[in-house]
């Protein structure tokens, strides 16, 4: 069982949760925004389980391996980010970035607590698959070395580590992003820019908006979270140009002819294809391979 309600309320927790990392909210009103959605829509889900028997097993273990821990672990990362970023020292670099480790060391050390589950999450093992996520399935202990929520109705006893386990990684990853912007920020106010000379955008900025709105829709930066006002204020200032309201832009490109519409993202593609055809022109061997696919 997956039904249409259960996916819906799937995209409405990861649109809502992308809407949300858009705006410019503070800390506070981010985290306290994300956990009314994830609970509303936690709600709804636990309902809907309650409503609906599962068609067969592996609908069941489907559901509390792939579907559940999407909305425990949003609720997990939530907490934690705002956690890390309450109890981020205040002064140099230097004293951020030990602070910094010292999460990542709390997040290996969890993986490595539980590193046969951690084992089995990352490469895909079934085998104990009706153990893990079946509801009321009795597991030794030291199987499942970290339990959650007791709620045996719509909880088994692999779900929430499953879940703890993305959020972790995606924790991990939002920490590795702020050492890297502090460490580039860091140098910068060290040594000054890293280019001899800035770069700055002098092609048509509505190209840029076709770069920004494929970025955002790919889901290219911050694992898809980036919200659209992060990346165009960031392309802005990056590549020292006005963009303007990006959504007002947006209606330039939707107003072009329908054939025509990413001239700029088509021209990028032709770019790169033309230039793979050039190296392979000048390179023998690529010839040679070329030929021999053709004699087949």
């Amino acid at each position: 069982m997956l039904s249409n309600s259960i996916r819906k309320l799937l995209t409405q927790l990861t649109d809502g949760l992308a809407h949300i990392a858009g705006q410019q909210f503070t800390p506070e009103k981010r985290l306290s925004s994300s956990l009314q959605l994830i609970r509303s829509l936690s709600r709804m889900l636990r309902e809907q389980v309650q409503q609906k028997r599962f068609d067969d097993q592996n609908s069941e273990i489907y559901f509390f391996k792939e579907i559940k821990p999407k909305f425990l672990s949003a609720k997990i990362f939530a907490m934690e980010q705002y956690n890390i970023e309450q109890s981020r020292p205040v002064g140099t670099w230097d004293k951020q970035l030990a602070f910094y480790e010292s999460e990542l060391e709390i997040i290996n050390r969890c993986f490595k607590h539980n590193a046969y589950m951690y084992q089995y999450y990352r490469t895909g093992m079934t085998e104990l698959d009706k153990l893990y996520f079946i509801r009321g399935a009795e597991v030794p202990s030291f199987f499942v070395p970290e339990f959650g929520e007791a709620d045996p109705e719509f909880s088994t006893c692999g779900d929430y580590l499953f879940s703890k386990f993305e959020a972790y990684e995606h924790l991990q990853e939002f920490i590795l992003e702020q050492i890297r912007f502090g460490t580039l920020a860091a140098q910068v106010k060290q040594h000054g820019s890293y280019l001899s000379k800035p770069l700055n955008w002098t092609g048509e900025s509505i190209n840029l908006v076709e770069l920004g709105y494929g970025l955002l829709d790919s889901g290219q930066l911050n694992n898809g979270q980036a919200g659209v006002n992060d990346i165009f204020k960031w392309l802005e200032e990056h590549f020292g140009v006005s963009i303007g309201i990006p959504a007002r832009r947006f209606v330039e490109i939707k107003r072009r002819k329908r054939l025509s519409r990413t001239r700029f993202l088509d021209n990028l593609r032709e770019s790169v294809n033309k230039k793979i055809e050039e190296d392979e022109e000048y390179n023998p061997e690529k010839q040679q391979s070329r030929r021999n696919r053709q004699d087949n």
